[in-house]
């Protein structure tokens, strides 16, 4: 397996990371809603998307919400306010909370 980082020609990338193993980099470039994806794991359990080497803005849109609390969460918004967030948006979310959830090691760096 290539364990190169891509060359980045999107606007976009995000290093999808387990602890501090880089697991899989998304390119995203997103007025064209365009979403390249290189998995640096062979375990789909540790890949962005899974077994789906072929990822959609969909797709990319559903992963972004997997790693943020739901938006009919109970007290939502003092959540956003906590964050310092006008409403919910699952990037300005992971833009805060590196995409951590409290049940897994997984999180997120975004590079512009």
């Amino acid at each position: 397996m290539n364990l190169r980082s891509p060359e980045k020609t999107f606007s976009l990338r995000l290093r999808y990371m387990h602890a501090e193993q880089l697991c899989t980099v998304i390119d995203v470039e997103d007025r064209e809603e365009l979403v390249r994806i290189k998995n640096f794991v062979t375990d789909p359990v540790f890949c962005a998307f899974g077994r789906n080497e072929h990822s959609t803005y969909k797709d990319y849109e559903a992963f972004l919400e997997s790693r943020c609390f739901p938006p009919t969460r109970d007290k939502m918004k003092i959540m956003l306010r906590e964050l310092n967030l006008p409403f919910y948006d699952p990037f300005m979310i992971i833009e805060k909370t590196e995409g951590r959830m409290a049940e897994d090691n997984f999180w997120i760096r975004i590079e512009r």
